[in-house]
């Protein structure tokens, strides 16, 4: 059966989600959460943001069995006031901001407040999250931890990994992706598609494509070349498939990028938010026809192919036959799997008649993972 109750008996099952804050990462972590508590609805969950002390990034292996390791870091200009900042809920499921509510967590968590499961993204967390591991069971709880992407550490130091198929850890404990985990579900889209301002609406009479727009990255920066290319390319597809351009920036998008692209659009050609409004996102997805997605984002190519709608990805660099991304490593891995399954393909002058398998892979992923922690 189910364990609905923690491990020491005191209440129900705690999951915490903990993160540098960094947007990708803790949106992932977060997606895992809410899905776990969709499958197991009486598991608490909370989140914090916290920065790990360099020591602990540095020597994740030495953080698995040494119980003094630092935590916590200074927190760098603009993170904000604190070492590390919490929030609490009975649930995760509200809006893709985060969790409502508030909580404190103390600098070195005393026995009975960890959690049962906590979850990390990324490397930068995996020492944190082995160190955190080695004080609870030091204490006496036997806290589980669930690593999400590649820590490039032997996998067994984790009670779970979580990875996409383009990274390369591979074990019995470890559960493969195609995509990167998010949040988004056909019914929030549906839902957020009805709450859009009236004006969205008005593109249901035509042909409308939502265009995701990524941005300067750890690969390289959008030169102002890159953005012509793109902007030639989307007033191609607009003209070829007669459709209004619903764009959509990102946090990484670079100011004034989306004025760019739009230049060589004709007037009305495209849609963009407008400041006062709800986040329109989730329901323009719901709207569009298609989804054009620029190649640096793993993340919105992952989200649109929720849908089931044809999925595009435009390349920033130069593409070719044998690479249609026009990516490099993990990231040129990442599309060719969409591409093979169907869940993608690259933009060309108009939308494809082709049918798109729509991926979704949470529900799946998390009845492995409670399988996995005997949960």
């Amino acid at each position: 059966m189910p364990q609905t109750t923690a491990i020491d008996g005191t209440g129900p099952v705690l999951v915490r989600v903990v993160s540098d804050g960094t947007a990708g990462m803790r949106l992932q972590a977060l997606a895992l959460a809410e899905s776990l508590q969709r499958a197991r609805p009486d598991w608490k969950c909370d989140e914090f943001t916290i920065t790990p002390h360099p020591l602990t990034r540095a020597m994740p292996r030495l953080a698995a069995w040494l119980p003094s390791m630092p935590l916590y870091g200074s927190t760098p200009p603009g993170r904000g006031t604190g070492r590390e900042t919490g929030r609490a809920t009975g649930g995760l499921a509200g809006g893709r901001a985060g969790v409502p509510g508030a909580a404190s967590l103390s600098r070195r968590p005393h026995a009975g407040r960890y959690p049962d499961i906590m979850i990390t993204c990324g490397r930068r967390m995996a020492g944190f999250a082995l160190a955190m591991r080695r004080r609870a069971r030091a204490d006496g709880k036997p806290m589980q931890i669930v690593q999400l992407q590649d820590p490039r550490l032997p996998p067994a130091m984790f009670d779970a990994l979580v990875v996409p198929r383009h990274d390369r850890a591979r074990g019995a404990n470890v559960l493969v992706t195609t995509g990167s985990l998010n949040r988004l579900t056909l019914d929030s889209i549906k839902s957020a598609m009805m709450a859009l301002p009236s004006r969205w609406l008005t593109t249901t009479r035509h042909t409308a494509v939502a265009v995701m727009i990524g941005g300067d990255n750890r690969r390289y920066r959008i030169t102002p070349e890159m953005a012509d290319g793109m902007a030639d390319r989307l007033a191609r597809f607009a003209a070829g498939a007669k459709a209004t351009l619903m764009i959509m920036a990102s946090r990484r998008t670079p100011d004034g990028l989306v004025e760019r692209l739009c230049a060589n659009l004709p007037a009305g050609g495209a849609m963009l938010p407008q400041k006062g409004e709800p986040n329109v996102y989730p329901g323009v997805l719901g709207l569009a026809q298609a989804v054009i997605v620029t190649s640096d984002s793993v993340n919105m190519a992952s989200e649109a192919a929720i849908t089931g709608k044809p999925v595009l990805i435009a390349p920033w660099q130069s593409a070719t036959d044998t690479n249609p991304s026009g990516e490099a490593g993990r990231i040129r891995a990442f599309h060719d799997h969409m591409f093979a399954g169907s869940h993608t393909a690259p933009m060309a002058g108009t939308i494809p008649n082709g049918s798109f398998e729509r991926l979704d892979e949470m529900a799946g992923l998390t009845e492995e993972l409670l399988t996995l922690l005997g949960r």
